[in-house]
């Protein structure tokens, strides 16, 4: 198995899966294969998913592509309910709330599983990306016509080959170049599905990358504009501007949203009581964390909570 970092959540509080631990050659099956290059990057065949360890809502630490044959997958992905079936692409990633719920008996999907710390490595232009970026995380799930399926299935196979060639020279090198065509053509079938977009470049899109990835890691500590822009040594009005800018929401926005993301699916799944989802959530008071979560979803927490 892909030894990523993993920080077991108890049930039912969104917590960080390692990729490694949810995806599963299953070994009934023939012509069933996984390989992997050392701690960083795991491709297999015919994966069927672990659904047990996704009965409560959580993340993975680095990205997932699957490329769905045939049955299909049910789940939530941040609590919207999604199905991947046949001739569908997914990217699901660190910043999506996953919950499986159900797959087929012959569900069959051929995945690539990346570490955080490969990916850094890629020599991909990620502000050039931004606007399908945006739409990915909300779109995770895409309809690939018959030509992007056969190129991206033929790309796979030539990843895979040179997984199995353990005596090439250059192994490491030829992976990571195959893995960054692979990526571009996938961001190319989101392109086709994504609306008419502008694509800006600069330090403006390259503040919201570094951004985003800071509130994923501390939206449930911090909340607070201050501590974002102190991380990326610029003032609070400048980060919010950017951030505006760059994706159509503020800084402060963004935050709201996955605070109570983050707060739904603790008060559907977890099991804890409402003062301690807002202990959990950094804020002083239930009393805080009731007004904060009527404000944006119209409901108070307990109203939320047995629905």
């Amino acid at each position: 198995m892909v030894n990523m970092k993993s920080a077991q959540a108890k049930a039912g509080d969104p917590g960080i899966y390692s990729i490694s631990d949810l995806f599963r050659c299953d070994p009934s099956r023939q012509n069933v294969d996984s390989f992997q290059l050392s701690n960083q990057l795991l491709v297999a065949d015919r994966v069927h998913l672990d659904v047990k360890l996704f009965e409560y809502p959580h993340r993975i630490d680095g990205v997932a592509l699957m490329l769905c044959h045939k049955g299909y997958l049910t789940g939530t992905v941040n609590l919207s309910e999604n199905r991947l079936e046949e001739g569908m692409v997914a990217v699901l990633h660190g910043e999506h709330l996953l919950q499986f719920r159900s797959q087929s008996d012959d569900f069959e999907a051929s995945v690539i599983v990346l570490s955080s710390q490969f990916i850094q490595e890629f020599h991909i232009d990620l502000t050039e990306a931004i606007p399908l970026f945006m739409y990915m995380k909300d779109h995770p799930l895409v309809k690939m016509n018959e030509e992007e399926s056969d190129v991206l299935h033929k790309m796979y196979g030539a990843l895979r080959s040179e997984l199995i060639a353990t005596e090439e020279q250059y192994r490491v090198a030829i992976v990571q170049c195959l893995l960054e065509a692979f990526l571009y053509k996938i961001l190319s079938v989101y392109r086709r599905h994504a609306p008419e977009m502008n694509v800006h470049r600069g330090r403006r899109e390259e503040f919201f990358v570094q951004f985003m990835s800071l509130l994923t890691k501390y939206h449930k500590q911090e909340r607070s504009m201050g501590f974002y822009a102190d991380q990326l040594h610029i003032t609070p009005k400048y980060l919010s501007s950017v951030i505006k800018e760059v994706s159509g929401r503020s800084a402060a926005e963004w935050i709201d949203r996955y605070v109570i993301l983050e707060a739904k699916a603790l008060l559907r799944y977890s099991g804890l009581s409402i003062q301690e989802i807002a202990y959990e959530l950094n804020f002083s008071t239930q009393s805080f964390f009731g007004k904060y979560f009527k404000h944006h979803t119209g409901m108070s927490p307990s109203e939320y909570k047995s629905k």
